[in-house]
């Protein structure tokens, strides 16, 4: 675990799909600048199913010295198994999450990459759950944040299955999924989004006052 204050709130910080902890250390520096204690989240995302990683994650942090308030912080994937693991596992006490660029509702990018034995070979089997649309009705809950980025040519995406508003990867509207109640479009593209200082700002308010600093930016 690294931390700056003894006293501060603990954010557990989830990377994404064939990343590593490595992915979220910057976004994990800015946290701490800000007073919250960070701890990063391990899963082998190549190797297991959804299900596997959230039960993964959840006996992490079951084990983690906490005192104050619990938060998640997911980039891609890890975004998924964070909102997840607060649903399922409401004896952790999870108090916010923050989503950035999560396939809510589907990856166009992993339709196609789906049909590739390659890419399948290398994603393993969690890229065709990341596929499908679980077509949730909206349920937003004010202490989930949204963060989706749209600064990909939409005429680009859309020869690789991505319409709409998107970060390359992500759609606008995948990215917000149905959970959300506050939901932000930043210029990024999907790899960037942890590594943003104006979206490590976004998170930083968000997990200290359960709000966003720019709502004019929150409409698609």
């Amino acid at each position: 675990m690294d931390g700056s204050e003894d006293g501060g709130d603990l954010v557990v910080l989830i990377h994404g799909l064939a990343r590593t902890r490595a992915s979220m250390r910057i976004m994990s520096i800015r946290l701490q600048r800000a007073g919250f204690r960070t701890a990063f989240a391990r899963y082998d995302s190549r190797r297991m199913r959804v299900n596997e990683a959230v039960a993964t994650v959840a006996r992490q942090i079951e084990k983690m010295d906490r005192h104050g308030d619990l938060h998640l912080v997911g980039h891609s994937l890890g975004g998924v198994v964070a909102l997840r693991v607060r649903n399922e596992r409401p004896d952790l006490n999870i108090h916010r999450i923050v989503q950035l660029g999560s396939p809510n509702r589907g990856s166009g990018a992993a339709r196609t990459l789906s049909d590739l034995r390659l890419a399948r070979e290398f994603f393993g089997p969690v890229l065709r759950e990341l596929t499908a649309d679980p077509d949730m009705a909206d349920n937003p809950d004010p202490d989930v944040m949204a963060i989706a980025g749209a600064s990909m040519p939409r005429w680009l995406s859309q020869r690789y299955g991505i319409h709409g508003y998107n970060d390359g990867l992500v759609s606008v509207r995948s990215a917000w999924g149905w959970a959300a109640g506050k939901r932000l479009r930043v210029e990024s593209i999907h790899g960037w989004l942890p590594l943003s200082a104006e979206v490590a700002q976004q998170v930083i308010d968000f997990l200290k006052t359960g709000d966003v600093a720019r709502k004019a930016d929150a409409d698609d």
